[in-house]
């Protein structure tokens, strides 16, 4: 049975895993090089550290994917807006986990801390995330065409937003 947890750091190893795939076969992430367990630990502990959730999805103590609200700039105004991330193990889609990780997610934050969610989502291959933000409230708020470079082809992102509390 799947269950969502706060991560700990020994998540990070499966963590760094699963965004390693994303980032050499997809758009998903505009990353070229996937960032080492150690790049990791450091983005749990300063996202814990301001107060926001990052959680994990496992099942029989394997990590199925990941969930976290970051930063969404970092000049002060913004502080209290976070972009979301969401990454599954490829072979662990189509069973609700992402829909369950968003859900836990967006139920952990803080509306002191957050009171707006930012989703930059990668127009090609991103329908399905678009589609997941969406069941949980979000509302497409602008396109901003060929803004990223990646396997020789220029990508378009879609940014989604929604309220807290």
């Amino acid at each position: 049975m799947v269950s969502i947890r706060p991560a700990v750091s020994a998540d990070c190893v499966a963590v760094s895993d699963i965004y390693r795939h994303y980032v050499e076969n997809t758009f998903a992430t505009f990353d070229y090089d996937a960032p080492s367990r150690d790049a990791w630990e450091i983005k749990l502990g300063a996202i814990v550290a301001a107060g926001r959730p990052f959680l994990v999805a496992e099942d029989e103590g394997a990590v199925l994917g990941f969930a976290y609200l970051g930063s969404f700039r970092d000049k002060r105004a913004y502080a209290w807006t976070a972009e979301d991330t969401i990454y599954l193990n490829p072979d662990a889609g189509g069973r609700g986990i992402g829909s369950a990780l968003l859900g836990a997610l967006l139920e952990a934050a803080d509306p002191d801390n957050v009171r707006q969610v930012i989703a930059v989502i990668a127009a090609t291959g991103g329908e399905a995330s678009i589609a997941l933000h969406i069941k949980h409230g979000f509302t497409e708020v602008g396109r901003t065409p060929s803004v990223g470079y990646k396997f020789d082809q220029w990508i378009d992102c879609v940014y989604l937003q929604r309220p807290l509390g």
